[in-house]
């Protein structure tokens, strides 16, 4: 996987509870949905609060994104 780390338009599904489900993200004017998501998990760098979500794309495809708690702002991270 490569590290991109750039900032993405999401659409992701807030539920009840307060679980995050991404569901489909704009990168390079292209539009992916999120077909999969493998892992989901939580971490904490230098302060921030992330969810990290592993996803998959047309079976083949691993990426993973990034969702910071306190900037409410999703990031492609690796492709």
């Amino acid at each position: 996987m490569k590290l991109l780390n750039h900032p993405i338009e999401m659409i992701a599904v807030f539920d009840i509870d307060g679980k995050i489900t991404p569901a489909k993200f704009r990168y390079e004017d292209k539009v992916v949905r999120v077909e999969k998501i493998i892992k989901r998990q939580k971490e904490k760098l230098a302060g921030n609060e992330r969810w990290v979500f592993t996803c998959m794309h047309q079976q083949n495809y691993l990426y993973e994104l990034k969702y910071e708690i306190d900037t409410q702002k999703w990031f492609l991270f690796k492709k």
